[in-house]
């Protein structure tokens, strides 16, 4: 959500966050529709995947002609099963990921926050489900009928559901990668990006192709967190001081997914 609003800081540039307008975390005009459900039949359906892009995304370039801006972007998480398919819709666009350690993906979205204002992750199933958040988990990936997890998947603690739900996402994502230009693709570490923000958005603006200086609006942003989660709304500990039970629980799922990105594993 940063990215996205650093981004629309930019002259003639809009960046949505799931299809809608965003000023640091208030929601504002819906300009695409969504992906929530479209996201779950492309991953089941890979057939599906080309005539629901077409079906939700084909309209952006007039989009953004009606909004007079000269580059238009979204950003979430349900592109991934799609990711292979956005080049034969739009052969010139850009595509921008940011992985991100797959323990801390786990520890940020298994929350206790209710209602949970972004809902990425698998949530405890004791846990009150807002309507919202009942919606949402309607798209969520979930292991295929024929995948031998299908069975195994009601019993698996929320750490177990998010480690495969990161692995796979990722995994989705990588392989769509492959129809891509090299050129035309730019991966972040999430943890470099925070690290310095403004010297990885630098990265960002020369990949975009956009000129001039940071704006102040920028700098500005960038010492207003946004979306952070309160300390208080963890139910995990941070990584380093997981159990042995955990640590196995999520290698489990994500193992071989955190080698290929480079994740040191202890």
């Amino acid at each position: 959500m940063l990215l996205a609003n650093l981004i629309s800081t930019e002259a003639d540039t809009i960046c949505l966050h799931e299809g809608f307008v965003r000023r640091r975390e208030v929601k504002g005009e819906q300009w695409l529709p969504g992906l929530t459900l479209q996201n779950l039949a492309a991953y089941h359906d890979p057939l599906q995947r080309l005539p629901l892009f077409q079906q939700t995304r084909s309209s952006m370039a007039s989009i953004a002609k009606q909004h007079k801006v000269s580059i238009l972007g979204d950003i979430a998480y349900n592109y991934a099963p799609f990711t292979s398919v956005i080049p034969e819709v739009f052969p010139d666009a850009r595509l921008l990921v940011m992985f991100r350690d797959g323990r801390d993906f786990v520890r940020s979205v298994y929350t206790k926050e209710i209602p949970d204002p972004l809902p990425v992750g698998w949530l405890d199933p004791e846990r009150p489900e807002t309507p919202v958040e009942r919606f949402i988990a309607l798209g969520r990936l979930r292991p295929h009928q024929d995948d031998h997890l299908d069975l195994e998947w009601p019993h698996l603690t929320p750490l177990e559901q998010n480690a495969w739900l990161w692995s796979e996402t990722n995994r989705l994502i990588l392989e769509g990668i492959e129809a891509w230009p090299k050129e035309r693709v730019l991966t972040l570490r999430f943890e470099d990006f925070f690290r310095d923000v403004i010297e990885a958005y630098k990265v960002v603006r020369r990949f975009l192709g956009l000129d001039g200086e940071i704006s102040d609006l920028v700098k500005g942003l960038v010492d207003q967190p946004i979306n952070r989660r309160p300390r208080s709304a963890y139910i995990l500990p941070a990584p380093s001081c997981w159990s042995a039970e955990k640590n196995t629980l999520f290698m489990r799922f994500a193992g071989d997914m955190m080698c290929r990105l480079g994740y040191q594993i202890d």
